[in-house]
């Protein structure tokens, strides 16, 4: 399954209006004009590859995507944005930035992950672009630190590890100094780390009308764009929206069969295609419920019996046991500490 890889038409807006690089030498190559991108929602991630490069050409330093991701406000990411920042806890709000990054951007795949006492969010790189790639890591770790500063109501010093991907940049130092957050280099997968007891901390920023409303347009965004996503991420998607559903009225998943149906796919075809993507329908259902059992967990209103209901487990001994198995407690202690 060919996988559109595209980002928000915004950025490069955004891009178009810095006076760090004079727009004829900025647009070069690219076809691209003001007018243009006035009418685009999206562009090919090739086209702001090339306005980047564009963009590097005439900077002295080469931590200047650390310097443009400080200058891209929350505001610029749309619902995705105001989500994060109105969302109820600080674990949320990264929930959210990692669940709808597809609403934005899709050239990078993300994840989270809990491991001991940290929390990851990883990014792959699905463009093959190194440069890029670094690029946009760069600029993501920035918004995702100020994110984080904005909740916690300071800098977020050396508790935050951001880790990039690949080679070590020409001048490590001068990218490493435009972050409060501790940086390392020639990591395996790119990742920010925070301590996971910094998950429920509450923010100071929650509002459930601006994050519930802001939800709803991500997700409707997202299954509008279903169609230019991997077999993984459609499954992702509709095993979420599952999830969310199930906290009023909980029910067990979908079968990957019930999946394939929705996706006018025979089963055949949808173990293929998530085959392609490195994936299986087995890993993902796991992976999601771990996420949303640690989600669920944090939210007083939920106990351990209605957390096991909403993620589709029949008995709440085999949602104990699946739950040691990833984070090495049960339920209950883990809740606890």
């Amino acid at each position: 399954m060919t996988r559109t890889l595209d980002v928000s038409a915004t950025y490069a807006r955004l891009l178009l209006h810095s006076d760090r690089c004079p727009l004829p030498l900025l647009l070069e190559g690219t076809g691209l004009n003001a007018a243009r991108l006035a009418g685009e929602d999206y562009i090919d991630w090739r086209l702001l590859a090339r306005l980047f490069r564009n963009f590097a050409r005439q900077q002295a330093q080469p931590a200047w995507p650390a310097e443009l991701g400080e200058q891209f406000s929350m505001a610029a990411h749309g619902p995705l944005g105001f989500a994060a920042l109105s969302a109820p806890t600080l674990g949320a709000a990264l929930d959210v930035m990692a669940r709808y990054t597809a609403v934005r951007i899709t050239t990078v795949t993300v994840a989270t992950a809990t491991q001991a006492d940290r929390f990851l969010l990883t990014m792959q790189d699905e463009t093959g672009d190194p440069l890029f790639a670094h690029w946009i890591e760069a600029i993501v770790f920035k918004v995702l630190e100020s994110l984080l500063s904005a909740i916690l109501g300071h800098p977020v010093g050396d508790n935050v590890i951001l880790a990039f991907s690949g080679a070590a940049p020409r001048d490590p130092q001068a990218l490493a100094a435009c972050y409060a957050a501790r940086v390392q280099f020639a990591a395996p997968v790119a990742s920010l780390s925070v301590p996971a007891t910094w998950l429920p901390l509450p923010s100071p920023l929650y509002d459930e009308a601006v994050y519930r409303s802001n939800l709803a347009r991500c997700q409707d965004t997202l299954a509008g764009r279903s169609s230019q996503m991997g077999a993984s991420q459609r499954v992702q998607m509709l095993l979420r929206s599952h999830f969310e559903a199930s906290r009023l009225q909980p029910a067990p998943p979908p079968t990957l069969e019930q999946l394939a149906d929705q996706l006018h796919l025979t089963p055949r075809t949808l173990i293929r295609h998530l085959q392609q993507d490195g994936a299986s329908y087995r890993d993902i259902l796991e992976q999601l419920r771990q996420n949303c059992a640690a989600e669920l967990l944090r939210d007083a209103r939920y106990s351990v019996a209605d957390v096991a209901d909403i993620l589709g487990y029949r008995e709440q001994a085999n949602f104990g046991r699946a739950f040691r198995r990833w984070f090495g407690l049960s339920p209950s202690v883990w809740r606890r500490q």
